[in-house]
């Protein structure tokens, strides 16, 4: 099956919005079920020039999407945080795989990104390694962090850092003695 990453296009948010559809996609984000595309259009305009946007198409049918919302505090600009999600149809089957390639591509290459963060729910085992396979390590744990199927639920937040970082280089690093 050949999955193509591409930017978004006015005419995907119906595509995106059949993503988010799906009970078992929306009950894996912090976002309520019942959005239209015109939302979800709306949702991601409004995140602004900080806000790259892709999708997987496969079959001409839009069987993933990523966002990734650039950090605009001037402190923190090295920073983006994402989200994922993927068709039910095409779960398996290297979407998930495929659009996080991309993205590490974008943060490492383009963005200039040192850290690349999401948070995920602890019980979703797939997810979270996918996210090991791609060098993501869980930084924390946010206890009863969101309501989900009639409970609280905890979340990991999970991260991953450019690989030409190392942390004993920073100058005022503790493992430099300083």
């Amino acid at each position: 099956m050949e999955i193509c990453i591409r930017h978004v296009e006015d005419h995907d948010y119906e595509g995106i919005s059949e993503i988010f559809s799906y009970d078992s996609v929306m009950e894996q984000t912090s976002q309520i079920p019942h959005r239209d595309a015109k939302f979800w259009k709306e949702f991601y305009a409004s995140k602004g020039d900080g806000y790259v946007e892709l999708v997987a198409v496969c079959e001409k049918k839009i069987a993933g999407h990523l966002g990734i919302l650039l950090n605009q505090n001037p402190r923190r600009r090295h920073v983006g945080s994402f989200g994922i999600a993927v068709h039910p149809d095409f779960q398996g089957k290297g979407v998930g795989k495929a659009l996080i390639q991309r993205l590490i591509d974008l943060a490492d290459n383009w963005l200039n990104l040192l850290k690349i963060e999401l948070a995920v729910f602890s019980d979703n085992e797939v997810a979270i390694a996918l996210y090991k396979k791609f060098d993501f390590v869980v930084e924390g744990e946010s206890r009863f962090d969101v309501f989900k199927q009639g409970k609280y639920c905890h979340s990991l937040k999970m991260a991953r850092y450019h690989p030409q970082y190392i942390a004993g280089s920073q100058p005022d690093s503790p493992e430099n003695g300083d």
